[in-house]
């Protein structure tokens, strides 16, 4: 039995072992900045959602933030999705039916998952093999491609 839930602080960095299991590069500074300025938690616009066994030990988490679409208003844009792959797992189902409503009760109107390359992994446990048909079976379809560039960061004065 899995629950879902928002977390942030100390929980927020409890949950990078998770994601860092798919997201290996994420650097556990880069992370803790996520969560130092006040729009993380239960009401801001970004925040982090932690699927749980009984125990309390995460099998599935990501990242998301609500954005402004000018076609479709607000939409919930998901990223950094991670869990353990190990067999006959409901967590993932569980993380995408509290994705669902979690949109739903933030008022948007749309979900987009973003796709990040370092999910790819060569060892079974550290990648979401069947991402593919996870994202079907919960009615999401192919809707955009995205480009990604590297930008050396000004010095500050």
């Amino acid at each position: 039995m899995f629950t879902a839930r928002l977390v942030h602080g100390a929980d927020a960095m409890a949950a990078l072992g998770i994601v860092r299991i798919c997201h290996p590069d994420i650097e556990i500074e880069n992370w803790r900045a996520l969560f130092d300025h006040d729009e993380a938690g239960d009401s801001g616009h970004f925040g982090c959602v932690v699927v749980a066994d009984q125990r309390g030990y995460a099998h599935a988490a990501c990242l998301f933030r609500i954005a402004l679409d000018p076609r479709f208003g607000r939409r919930l844009e998901v990223s950094y999705l991670s869990r353990a792959d190990l067999p006959a797992s409901t967590a993932s189902d569980v993380l995408f039916d509290f994705i669902d409503s979690l949109a739903a009760r933030r008022g948007c109107t749309q979900i987009v998952i973003e796709d990040a390359d370092s999910r790819i992994a060569a060892e079974r446990m550290t990648s979401w093999t069947d991402i593919g048909q996870v994202l079907t079976d919960h009615h999401f379809r192919p809707g955009s491609v995205g480009f990604v560039k590297s930008v050396a960061v000004a010095p500050t004065a």
